[in-house]
């Protein structure tokens, strides 16, 4: 079974439309246990850590409209306040055995995920923060599960090979925080 987590971190709001999500995909056919463990990478990973609140949903990819969560498991309740700009994001980008369309796939880690100061490039300290995380994806999942590319035009998976983060920062507009009051004025 093709599965879709859903990897939710409530930063800076309380607002559930403020949630800053990735969603990495698998295959395997133990929703829960894959959400157990999930959950327990994310704790141990240096940049999420047991404070930061979190919560995992696994679906089935393939299911159409209403699809709901197979499994969920969650790290505290409330949010983190981080003070960094949440469009602001570096990109994991991985592909299965070729580097083209249907066969790669991309997450935008929230630059609190790489730690330091927001500077013109991506430090390597920056660009290695990121790349763990491919560990919170890997380690000690559930027996027959993986991580893969899943591509919709194929319907299929792909266990994923190759993976790198470039030195440039990405613009994710979709998670920027609600807008709580506004500057006006007329042109005389």
């Amino acid at each position: 079974m093709i599965l879709l987590a859903k990897l939710s971190f409530q930063l800076d709001s309380t607002l559930p439309r403020d949630a800053i999500t990735i969603t990495p995909h698998f295959f395997g056919d133990d929703p829960q246990a894959l959400a157990d463990r999930l959950k327990t990478n994310l704790i141990a990973h240096s940049s999420v850590g047991a404070t930061m609140p979190f919560t995992v949903k696994v679906y089935d990819a393939q299911k159409p409209a209403p699809n709901y969560p197979l499994a969920t498991a969650a790290n505290g309740t409330g949010m983190l306040a981080t003070g960094v700009v949440r469009e602001v994001a570096l990109c994991l980008s991985y592909y299965s055995t070729w580097n083209r369309p249907s066969y790669r796939g991309r997450l935008y880690l929230p630059a609190v995920f790489a730690g330091g100061a927001l500077t013109l490039r991506p430090t390597p300290t920056q660009r290695t923060n990121i790349a763990s995380f491919r560990t919170v994806l890997t380690s000690g999942l559930p027996a027959g599960t993986n991580w893969v590319v899943y591509s919709r035009k194929l319907n299929q998976s792909f266990g994923v090979s190759n993976w790198w983060v470039d030195d440039e920062w990405d613009t994710v507009r979709s998670r920027g925080m609600k807008a709580t009051t506004r500057d006006v004025g007329t042109i005389p």
